[in-house]
């Protein structure tokens, strides 16, 4: 298992965005040691030849449904590899995906179904499919209300992604690390794969995960605030 820290941005209106809990309307422009919120192309730049391997984006227009940023992360992924959140529900999203990023994030934020999760996963590489569990206040957030912790858990064994994030939205931007139930039980229920944690993701935090051999972060706010302490 590697060491992998992944700078991630948030993408809303062609600028990169920063904010607290997941509260989208409060977002503002991003400020970074790596470069502005309006131009992630320098930024972009700057954290390739900082070290980093991966970046990770979420397009907020796209996942809310008011646009997108399809064209700016295409020209991103031609600097760096994109691990790309632009709110996949069906199998047909990835195909739309498929020009503008080298990774397809799968999140149980806007998926439609269980079904629809086993159809993308059957029918796409799953070393270029990552599975995110989007957490909020100790609770799995979902698209589809009805899916349970336990059918995330069975799913993940089922299809083995090669990595699955665990979103702690709550936690974004607060750098601050809580326990969160629904986390411990998917990191001990599924252990076959490679857990990417995120969400308020502290320097002790990446510390204390790595004793018990967890050793893949997005890294946000303190990476973009110069204070992370390892190197990507």
């Amino acid at each position: 298992m590697v060491f992998m820290i992944i700078p991630v941005v948030d993408m809303k209106d062609s600028m990169c965005v920063s904010g607290k809990s997941g509260m989208r309307d409060t977002y503002t422009e991003l400020r970074s040691i790596y470069g502005r919120g309006c131009d992630i192309i320098d930024l972009a730049s700057n954290l390739r030849d900082d070290g980093a391997k991966l970046m990770y984006i979420a397009d907020l227009d796209k996942i809310e449904g008011v646009g997108d940023n399809s064209s700016l992360i295409s020209k991103v992924n031609d600097i760096i590899p994109v691990m790309l959140d632009n709110g996949i529900s069906t199998p047909d999203d990835i195909e739309e995906n498929s020009k503008i990023c080298t990774y397809n994030i799968v999140a149980t934020e806007t998926l439609s179904s269980i079904s629809d999760a086993y159809a993308i996963f059957e029918k796409y590489d799953n070393e270029k499919l990552i599975f995110s569990v989007d957490i909020k206040d100790n609770e799995v957030l979902l698209k589809d209300k009805s899916i349970k912790v336990s059918e995330l858990i069975e799913l993940i064994n089922d299809v083995k992604p090669k990595y699955v994030i665990l979103l702690n939205i709550t936690q974004v931007g607060q750098k601050q690390q809580k326990q969160c139930d629904v986390v411990d039980e998917i990191i001990s229920k599924t252990p076959t794969v490679e857990h990417i944690m995120a969400g308020g993701i502290t320097n002790q935090a990446i510390a204390e995960y790595k004793k018990v051999g967890i050793d893949n972060f997005l890294i946000g706010t303190i990476l973009h605030e110069g204070k992370l302490e390892y190197e990507m």
